[in-house]
This record gives C-alpha cells, structure tokens and sequence, in this order.
C-alpha cells in the first residue's frame, strides 16, 4: 500500500512540474518568422528592439518597436506602416503574450482594443529582408 502512495507521489510531482515549467520564449529574439494571412505569407523580423512585418512579397511593411515584459510578454508600438487600409495608427499599443512553443512553431495571443486574437509563427532560415 505505501509503495502505491509513493508512486502515485511522484507521479503527481512530475505532473505538476510539467503544469508549472517555465517556457523558453528566447526563439523571439533576433529570429525571423512567417504567417498566413488571407492566404499570403507574411514575414516577421525580430531584431533587439524592433519588429518588422513585410506583406505582399516585400511590397508593403508594418514597423514596430517593442516593450519586453518579461521574456514572453510584450507590447508592439506601431511606428509606421505602408500597408493599404491598415486600421492602426503610429503610436497603437498591442499587448502580445506568447502561449506556448512546439518546436519552430510559437503559438501567441494579442489583444487590443478589448479585442483578442491568436496566431501562430513558424521560424524560417533567417535572411537578409532588411
């Protein structure tokens, strides 16, 4: 019987501690990303302080600063965008909160304006898009 309660002591330790793990949300700094949007690709750049979005093969981009909370929170600052009919202004604020990794794949929600969203980056070869 005590052997069934020690067992079922680890058991319980080791599923706890896979709840409470930390995530290693470093794969956002200075990497290079890419999503679907509308059926396009999109690429993300994450460079120290900045984000960069390139939409249209290139053709338009969404520059923003960041604010790092902590390792897998942050805020995008919209700087300056040449995307047609962005609905967003220099200066918006746009808390993003990293959910969790599988590998090359990070899985997000941002949140703005009382509204919510989640989206998914897979990590490419970084290249040269600056």
């Amino acid at each position: 019987m005590k052997k069934k309660y020690f067992l079922l002591a680890i058991i319980s330790t080791f599923a706890l501690m896979s709840f409470t793990s930390k995530k290693d949300c470093s794969i956002l700094k200075n990497n290079t990303f890419t999503y679907k949007n509308r059926g396009s690709k999109v690429i993300v750049i994450y460079k120290g302080d900045k984000h960069v979005e390139y939409h249209n093969k290139k053709k338009y981009f969404i520059k923003s600063d960041i604010e790092w909370i902590n390792d897998c929170e942050y805020y995008l600052i919209i700087q300056e965008s040449t995307l047609p009919n962005f609905p967003f202004k220099s200066g918006t604020k746009m808390h993003i909160k990293v959910d969790k990794i599988r590998g090359e794949k990070v899985y997000l929600t941002s949140t703005l304006g009382g509204r919510s969203w989640e989206a998914r980056l897979t990590k490419i070869k970084q290249e040269n898009y600056e």
